[in-house]
């Protein structure tokens, strides 16, 4: 299976309220949300989407909590053995109208503000793969980074 970083973009048709685990409660609005991960262990990006991409009794992620809600409608990957998501997150926190719905979420264990942006309209994987090439280097190339897409639905 191949590793890697992955976002899944999902859709919301209306406004919910989903409470989060211990993280607190997304008062969430119609519109998108991409929530970014990664996949290192030994499914790699397929098993792990293929989680996400279903409803479960059991939450394990924060994005558990938020799939009841969502309609998955694209994933935006990258294989590597590296580490992007931090990176990734990034990225999409400078993309013209994103805003952060719930403060951590993906992120409790990193120093990221999240892992979940919101935004009115649906991003375009051209506007994030150019935006990866602007990223100043840090401990990575992202710029060698292929983002590939799939569709979700």
């Amino acid at each position: 299976m191949q590793k890697g970083t992955y976002i899944v973009v999902s859709k919301a048709t209306g406004t919910f309220t989903c409470r989060v685990g211990k993280l607190g409660t997304l008062a969430g609005d119609q519109g998108y949300y991409l929530y970014v991960g990664s996949a290192l262990g030994s499914g790699g990006v397929k098993a792990r989407v293929s989680h996400h991409l279903r409803i479960t009794d059991k939450p394990r992620w924060h994005f558990d909590y938020l799939r009841p809600f969502l309609t998955p409608r694209r994933i935006w990957y990258c294989y590597s053995l590296n580490r992007y998501e931090h990176q990734w997150a990034s990225v999409l926190a400078g993309l013209s109208g994103a805003v952060i719905p719930l403060a951590k979420f993906g992120a409790t264990d990193c120093p990221c503000k999240t892992h979940l942006y919101y935004f009115k309209t649906e991003p375009d994987i051209e506007v994030f793969r150019n935006a990866l090439t602007r990223t100043p280097l840090r401990a990575m190339d992202l710029r060698n980074a292929s983002v590939g897409e799939w569709c979700a639905e």
